[in-house]
């Protein structure tokens, strides 16, 4: 499954989220051009692995981060790409995380993608209509920090971003909504 995320907001929450789910169900690569997700490599790395999963940092396009990486995409049964201007090509899913509004630039990128899932952080309070609405409390923030500082993906402290995520891709996982929920909140040991 190939997965774009997109979003000018810190989407670090699902992503570490999306990350539990997939690694249960086969290998996994991230590719970002986000520089946090360098905590959960090796000092001073740029590509390396957390468990199952292939990390790279990168501002690569996603046409040739698999040159620069030395894998294919067959190499992998899920592919999560943080995305920022650029559309790699044949998405399964396609997510935008937001905050606020978006601004013009990143509403004509939003007409361009088409059929995306919105999970909102709200930060205004305001909930969206369709969209998987997140509490951005002090726990999840934290929850990245033992993530990045552990390397361990912890599960993510919202009930409504895990359920969102595995009402979404329960079916394409072919998995149970239940079995999905249950594996983005089982935890692990420090």
């Amino acid at each position: 499954m190939l997965i774009g995320v997109y979003g000018y907001t810190d989407k670090r929450p699902v992503i570490y989220a999306l990350m539990k789910l997939l690694q249960a169900t086969g290998d996994v690569a991230l590719f970002s051009n986000n520089r946090h997700y360098k905590r959960l490599l090796a000092p001073g790395e740029s590509q390396g692995h957390l468990a199952n999963m292939m990390i790279a940092i990168s501002d690569a396009s996603p046409d040739e981060i698999f040159e620069e990486v030395g894998y294919t995409q067959d190499d992998f049964e899920h592919v999560i790409f943080d995305i920022q201007d650029t559309l790699p090509e044949n998405l399964s899913q396609i997510i935008y995380v937001k905050s606020y509004a978006p601004n013009e630039e990143e509403q004509a990128f939003l007409d361009i993608l088409g059929n995306y899932k919105t999970i909102k952080l709200t930060y205004d309070r305001k909930r969206e209509k369709d969209a998987i609405n997140v509490s951005p409390l002090a726990s999840l923030w934290k929850n990245v920090e033992e993530i990045e500082t552990y390397r361990i993906l912890n599960p993510v402290p919202s009930p409504e971003l895990n359920k969102g995520l595995a009402t979404m891709l329960a079916p394409e996982l072919n998995l149970k909504f239940k079995t999905a929920l249950k594996l983005l909140t089982r935890r692990w040991g420090k």
